[in-house]
């Protein structure tokens, strides 16, 4: 369960939103607000300006950090507060290896002419980078707030060390909440199951399923053995596509986090990306394996 949770914000409310899933679910941590001044984006420059753009920059931190602090302090929580100077997500991943992070929650919005779905530009370096697991809140405060936290979670399966640490992470962490795992089969074909049968194409079918069945009876097992109950489904459509589909009939997203064509500890599995891009609802990431 996470202890030092770094929360970057940046004046906008779905940073603010970021901050509101921390104190919803993880009360025993200790959040870190963390406000990063970039003096080379200054939208609010006129000419003649007594301030210079970093004193701008500053001030504006320093007022976002305020509002952080007011709102910790409407819910009765500790929050610490880091103010630096710099590029957002190099000074964000430095903050999270100086301060010890467990974990980092970042509110998502796009700054690209894609309208959505798309990450936030910051958002995105952070979790390709991060050594630690990362929390996706796509959402603003006031649908967030509307949430039951932790309520219904979807965790997504592969038979992966990093799903199982995934489910893991979700019995762990949300231990009131309820869950279901799916697996999609992803099937090299498009036709009905009916009209596989008899087929060369009905022994990959019945040897994904099998797959299916040993991967979700393993998950019901590790929820077994920590007393919880869990839900189990299989999807017949690729893993990217049937978990965004799933998404908005959830609370949020736990799934695994690896890469698959560079170093792991930098680069997120193509599958958690596309749906850490496109899912309504939160996503969190899990990096490692499980105990």
């Amino acid at each position: 369960m996470p202890t030092t949770v770094l929360v970057p914000v940046d004046g906008s409310d779905r940073g603010f939103a970021g901050l509101e899933y921390c104190f919803a679910s993880f009360p025993d941590a200790v959040p870190i607000a963390l406000f990063v001044a970039d003096p080379s984006h200054d939208h609010a420059a006129t000419v003649g300006s007594a301030e210079s753009p970093l004193e701008r920059a500053t001030e504006r931190g320093e007022r976002t950090l305020e509002r952080a602090t007011e709102r910790a302090d409407d819910r009765g929580r500790e929050l610490r507060t880091v103010l630096r100077t710099g590029t957002p997500h190099t000074e964000i991943l430095a903050v999270a290896d100086e301060e010890d992070v467990d974990h980092v929650v970042l509110g998502s919005h796009g700054e690209s002419p894609i309208t959505r779905p798309f990450l936030g530009r910051v958002s995105e370096a952070v979790i390709r980078r991060a050594p630690v697991s990362t929390t996706v809140v796509p959402e603003p405060t006031a649908a967030l707030a509307e949430r039951d936290l932790p309520g219904e979670i979807l965790v997504p399966l592969d038979g992966s060390e990093q799903a199982e640490a995934a489910l893991a992470y979700a019995l762990e962490t949300f231990p009131d909440a309820d869950y279901t795992a799916v697996y999609a089969l992803d099937l090299p074909f498009d036709r009905p199951r009916a009209e596989v049968h008899g087929t060369y194409l009905e022994p990959i079918l019945e040897d994904r399923q099998r797959r299916a069945e040993e991967i979700l009876e393993s998950a019901t097992a590790l929820a077994g053995g920590r007393d919880a109950t869990i839900e189990t489904e299989t999807a017949p459509g690729s893993p990217a596509t049937e978990i965004v589909d799933r998404a908005d009939e959830y609370d949020q997203l736990v799934m695994g986090s690896h890469g698959r064509s560079l170093a792991a500890r930098l680069f997120t599995g193509s599958v958690a990306e596309r749906v850490a891009r496109r899912s309504p609802v939160t996503v969190t990431l899990v990096r490692g394996a499980p105990a």
